[in-house]
């Protein structure tokens, strides 16, 4: 897993990439970019901005933030 620093996530939009703190409204579930008007629950879109910047600096499927399972799939 490569560690991403949080720094703005929650305030930069997944789409295009703009940061500004009044997409955030009072910090509550919602995001809606002033930029370019994405709208999204703010957790979800942090978390593709993050999973993005791991991306950007060399990460892959395999140390995405994705969840993965833990135990394998029973064979059939």
């Amino acid at each position: 897993m490569r560690p991403v620093p949080p720094l703005h996530t929650s305030q930069t939009c997944a789409k295009c990439g703009r940061a500004d703190p009044e997409s955030r409204p009072g910090c509550g579930r919602s995001f809606t970019c002033v930029n370019c008007g994405h709208e999204d629950d703010a957790d979800h879109n942090a978390s593709v901005e993050i999973e993005a910047r791991a991306r950007r600096t060399g990460g892959s499927v395999t140390n995405s933030t994705r969840r993965r399972p833990t135990a394998p799939s029973p064979v059939s």
